[in-house]
């Protein structure tokens, strides 16, 4: 009988908060995210929403290629991966994005100065 009244006044309490472990916080919406990771410029926003519907903007990031080479990358995603035929307008400015905040590095860094592969990695300028 005694164990009953125990177990009895602890789930009382227990139920009340004011014995045992602090209740957990509520969780909150998570801030929402404003920056994708690329870098600011002209036709930004179109990257975000043609690019990163597929895949995540540090694909995008982590590349450094020729116009020429991102304009064959478009057409192999195009051609392979169902992404859809992009108007004129619209992949010229992709593109005009891409060459300017993507593109090779033309610092005149040669690739033997760093251990990084090259162009997809900058030489780092410590080196």
């Amino acid at each position: 009988m005694r164990t009953a009244i125990v177990l009895l006044g602890a789930a009382v309490l227990l139920g009340t908060g004011r014995v045992g472990p602090a209740p957990l916080p509520v969780p909150t919406a998570a801030p929402a995210q404003n920056d994708s990771g690329l870098a600011r410029g002209a036709h930004r926003e179109i990257v975000e929403a043609v690019c990163t519907s597929c895949h995540t903007a540090q694909n995008i990031v982590a590349s450094h290629m020729s116009r020429e080479s991102w304009d064959t990358t478009i057409r192999w995603m195009q051609e392979t991966q169902g992404l859809a035929e992009l108007e004129p307008d619209v992949r010229g400015r992709i593109l005009d994005y891409l060459e300017a905040t993507q593109g090779l590095d033309t610092s005149g860094e040669s690739a033997g100065d760093s251990p990084w592969a090259f162009p997809r990695y900058r030489p780092n300028p410590i080196w």
